[in-house]
């Protein structure tokens, strides 16, 4: 029996899962009981895009001799998939990595270095310089608040402007508190807490900062004048300890899609065309499971691929398998909404939810057959919760699988057929069953769904 060696598994990984990117190259690093290699990370030049580039070597660091190059956008590190992930969560999970030897998967290409949202560094200890990144923002200032030990008094929302793209802004500010006597309005972008820059951040990430902070803060914002019209998914960071607050709840925001004159509590949702629906949910679960996100291979859209056995959504019938969703409670599906993002909006707990449906007839799905070799004493790595008439719901792809080794199935794809044996019939149990059964080749029929871009 021919076997392959880790070194040829690697590679082939990295053929079938970055090949289409460029020059993609995997070093090793052994960093001894050192936390740091001496890298500097930064984020793109391109706010609307989240990569991790290595803005810094040291020369006198571990990672000097390791063949990493200033430029260089890290893939992976240790298996983790840090492609179109923030460089400040990329930076806290490589210091976190147990071990001491690091392998990073980086892509390669000349213009990387005109990418970076900074020069590169040249100075160790590091040190950036913020105002080059925040360089081509309008009205950049400093707002210094004393935090104490009382709350900052501020929300905050991430979401996009037309003018300044991506990014985490004041969503509303306790009346007399110190960030309004400071100087901080509702709108202000917050571009670094302390000098940590938020370029590329998410919510979770820019909370957990100021949530961290302790005495004098200095916030580094600018006011796009966020227009009304410009929807965002509202979170909140910091509650007000004392005194009344501003309304959070935004204002309804219109949609495009017709509703003619039909109910939308009761109203079919008719082929190719927008349809809005309202479901009442009594502070419930939905029950329907979406794929979607820019940061997966369903980047087109929002799509339904499963509605859980006896939810509101199954008794109510009228939503299905494959329905895009191009709005919901006023918050628009964009192509710019993170997979996280669109999961949150969908599994709001609320007295009921409305949604604009987009059902195209036929479904706007890709079938592809995919073959996977299983080894000896090695799982699949597939998971699976539940099956629909349409066959199995991929859940999870656990790391270091066959699968994700593989890297062309993933989360929300539906398997039809294994070995040409249909699946939808099956229960969770008898699926786990047969794969594990089976040794040598095993051949997945996948539906993924394929949605076109659109708007509500």
């Amino acid at each position: 029996m021919e076997t392959i060696s880790e070194e040829e598994e690697i590679e082939d990984k990295i053929k079938k899962r970055y090949g289409n990117l460029g020059t993609v190259l995997c070093h090793t690093i052994d960093r001894g009981n050192s936390s740091s290699i001496g890298i500097s990370l930064a984020g793109h030049r391109d706010r609307n895009k989240m990569a991790c580039f290595i803005a810094g070597i040291n020369p006198k660091g571990i990672a000097s001799s390791g063949g990493l190059e200033i430029g260089d956008e890290i893939l992976e590190v240790n298996g983790i998939v840090l492609h179109g992930r923030c460089h400040l969560n990329a930076s806290a999970i490589i210091k976190g990595l147990p071990g001491s030897v690091m392998q990073f998967i980086v892509l390669r290409r000349k213009q990387a270095l005109e990418d970076l949202a900074v020069k590169p560094v040249t100075q160790f200890p590091v040190e950036i310089s913020n105002e080059d990144a925040f360089a081509t923002f309008k009205n950049v200032r400093h707002v210094t608040i004393k935090k104490g030990n009382q709350s900052l008094g501020i929300m905050i929302i991430e979401g996009k402007h037309a003018e300044v793209g991506q990014g985490i802004f004041v969503s509303d500010i306790q009346e007399g508190s110190n960030a309004e006597k400071a100087g901080l309005s509702i709108g202000d972008m917050i571009l670094a807490v302390n000098k940590d820059s938020l370029l590329g951040c998410n919510y979770e990430t820019a909370a957990s900062m100021l949530k961290k902070t302790e005495g004098i803060v200095v916030l580094t914002v600018c006011n796009p004048n966020k227009k009304d019209n410009e929807t965002v998914i509202k979170k909140d960071i910091e509650q007000p300890e004392k005194g009344p607050s501003r309304p959070l709840t935004p204002k309804p925001q219109p949609s495009p899609a017709k509703e003619a004159a039909s109910d939308p509590t009761t109203c079919e949702i008719a082929n190719n065309h927008n349809t809005v629906i309202e479901i009442k949910l009594e502070n419930n679960p939905i029950g329907i499971q979406v794929a979607g996100g820019c940061d997966t291979l369903v980047n087109t859209g929002a799509v339904i691929v499963n509605i859980l056995p006896g939810s509101i959504a199954e008794k109510d019938k009228r939503l299905q398998v494959f329905d895009q969703i191009l709005e919901i409670n006023s918050t628009k599906i964009t192509q710019e909404l993170t997979c996280e993002l669109i999961q949150r909006a969908v599994k709001q707990v609320q007295s009921k939810v409305k949604m604009t449906i987009y059902r195209a007839d036929p479904p706007e799905v890709e079938s592809m057959e995919i073959e996977l070799t299983k080894k000896p004493g090695k799982n699949l790595g597939i998971g699976f919760f539940t099956s629909n008439p349409r066959g199995m719901l991929v859940t999870d792809i656990v790391t270091g699988g066959i699968a994700d080794l593989d890297g062309r199935i993933q989360k929300s794809d539906i398997v039809t057929h294994v070995n040409s044996e249909k699946v939808s019939n099956m229960s969770v149990e008898e699926c786990s069953t047969l794969l594990k059964a089976i040794q040598g080749k095993v051949t997945f029929k996948i539906l993924r769904a394929k949605p076109k871009k659109r708007s509500s």
